[in-house]
């Protein structure tokens, strides 16, 4: 079976502002890869994550996500799984962002991952349907992909700390993320960054909505309006 969709899907998260580098794999098998360093040393990251992970799964561990933050930028891991989608992160990306688009990416082609060797592949086959397997070598050959590629996520993260700002004139932190996470749950939304724009932005309009002071919620809904003008959302 072609993983050609998923490698489209990988590729097109390189699109993500910020994000230096992707690699999906699962086990020794990379699915797909583009980082800004040599192959070798992409395969011995690879192998350092799987056996950090296998260490989590000694010890009955179930990770979903791992964050881990370098001087030089940083590791990014999103499981689903065997599968493991990586993230090579500078200082301009929106973590949150990414992960979203990554479990979007894997629930929507799990069947394919799940039928996908966990062994080592050769880096370039034909398979039976005659279709050859696409695989990044250079970044000529990323933009070739990605132009095709549909937009995998929406604008949410940037909405989501205009809200916070807005929200930050009356309430604390912590407090309107809950407010937020309250309100995606009141309308079961699934997974905010696949809405429209549409929908994304009367969710905004729907937190402010929730602050009881009259007066107060008039003025916090012009401010989101001025803080959005820019995302055209």
């Amino acid at each position: 079976m072609s993983l050609n969709p998923v490698i489209t899907s990988a590729a097109s998260l390189q699109r993500l502002d910020g994000v230096a580098g992707v690699m999906l794999f699962k086990g020794r098998n990379t699915i797909h890869r583009q980082m800004p360093f040599s192959d070798t040393r992409a395969d011995n990251l690879r192998e350092i994550i799987s056996q950090m992970l296998e260490g989590y799964r000694q010890v009955r561990r179930k990770i979903h996500q791992i964050y881990l933050e370098f001087d030089g930028g940083v590791l990014l891991v999103v499981l689903q799984n065997e599968v493991v989608m990586l993230f090579f992160l500078t200082s301009r990306a929106d973590p949150d962002l990414a992960a979203s688009a990554a479990s979007v990416m894997l629930n929507d082609h799990a069947a394919l991952l799940s039928s996908a060797s966990a062994e080592a592949q050769p880096a370039s086959q034909l398979p039976a349907d005659g279709i050859e397997e696409l695989v990044v070598t250079s970044p000529r050959a990323l933009a070739q992909i990605t132009e095709k590629a549909e937009t995998t996520v929406n604008q949410w993260g940037a909405v989501r700390k205009c809200v916070e700002g807005v929200l930050g004139k009356v309430m604390g932190r912590a407090q309107a993320s809950n407010l937020i996470q309250r309100t995606i749950d009141e309308a079961k939304i699934a997974d905010p960054y696949r809405l429209s724009v549409t929908e994304v932005r009367k969710l905004a309009v729907s937190v402010i909505e929730h602050v009881p002071n009259t007066t107060k919620r008039r003025q916090l809904l012009v401010e989101l309006d001025a803080s959005m003008e820019h995302l055209k959302i």
